[in-house]
């Protein structure tokens, strides 16, 4: 039985912003640029009706309200912020890389690599959009290309936990799990609370046949999140590959409340409920 692996990159981080300008209305910039999205879309507008901001300090705040729309799944006024960022200010990077992401959550990773394209055009050093073509690339299946440009995102940021993290979802799909375990290492280290990454390395090392591992790392995803159903079932299929049914079975229990529409869980519960019943 082959372990089951979370969806390639589907916590892939968006652009954060640095380097805040110190401008004026200083209270309508926070209220724009650091707030939750829930509040951004309020905060964002009244700085931007404000008038008081142009250039790349406006292009920015329309990125940020277009970022909260897309964090609300309204990818159409989204789309129309970053649009508007790109004419106020045509040089501003940040602007097509979460274009790239709006259009990636979209589905359409062809357009969402054009706009990383552009975004690195403007910033070769920008490891961000390095990381989120990665998953683009991923998107499509081009595997190799997706490492590559994970290679160059952990070059110019080695302590970008995601881009190690992408990068060993990558190597597990090539079905090489060493290095898809020596990836996910190194991003736990950067990280240590990832439930997901404990859960894919689990994997790796299940499909090695390490079951003691997998076991061990699908326990530390579900103390850091009980709630992550996925884990459950893991483990109870490694459980199951080592012949502990009384375990597996109260895994697979779990993992029944926790994810009831998944079939493959209610599969598992019915096999080593008859099975127990044999014995």
């Amino acid at each position: 039985m082959r372990l089951s692996t979370s969806r390639l990159l589907a916590g892939m981080a968006v652009v954060l912003f640095a380097g805040l300008p110190h401008t004026a209305a200083a209270d309508e910039w926070t209220s724009c640029v650091k707030l939750s999205d829930s509040l951004a879309i309020a905060g964002c507008t009244r700085a931007i009706e404000s008038q008081q901001y142009t250039g790349r300090s406006l292009a920015r705040m329309h990125t940020r309200r277009g970022d909260a729309y897309r964090a609300q799944g309204d990818f159409d006024r989204a789309m129309v912020e970053f649009n508007d960022a790109m004419r106020i200010d045509p040089t501003y990077s940040s602007a097509y890389n979460n274009r790239g992401n709006a259009w990636y959550h979209k589905g359409d990773h062809d357009r969402a690599i054009a706009d990383y394209n552009e975004a690195i055009q403007r910033n070769a050093k920008y490891a961000l959009a390095y990381a989120n073509r990665a998953a683009a690339w991923a998107g499509k299946g081009d595997f190799d290309r997706a490492i590559a440009d994970f290679d160059t995102a952990i070059q110019i940021d080695p302590k970008d936990a995601d881009a190690w993290y992408g990068r060993g979802l990558a190597w597990n799909k090539k079905d090489d799990n060493d290095r898809a375990i020596a990836d996910y290492t190194q991003s736990l280290q950067l990280d240590p609370k990832s439930a997901r990454t404990y859960v894919n390395r689990g994997t790796a090392w299940g499909e090695k046949g390490d079951l003691d591992r997998a076991i061990a790392d699908f326990g530390q995803a579900i103390r850091l999140d009980p709630k992550l159903a996925l884990a459950y079932y893991n483990r109870g299929m490694a459980l199951e590959m080592k012949h502990r049914l009384q375990a597996a079975l109260a895994d697979f229990r779990i993992h029944a409340q926790l994810a009831p529409s998944d079939p493959s869980g209610q599969s598992a519960l019915k096999r080593v409920s008859a099975e127990l019943k044999v014995k």
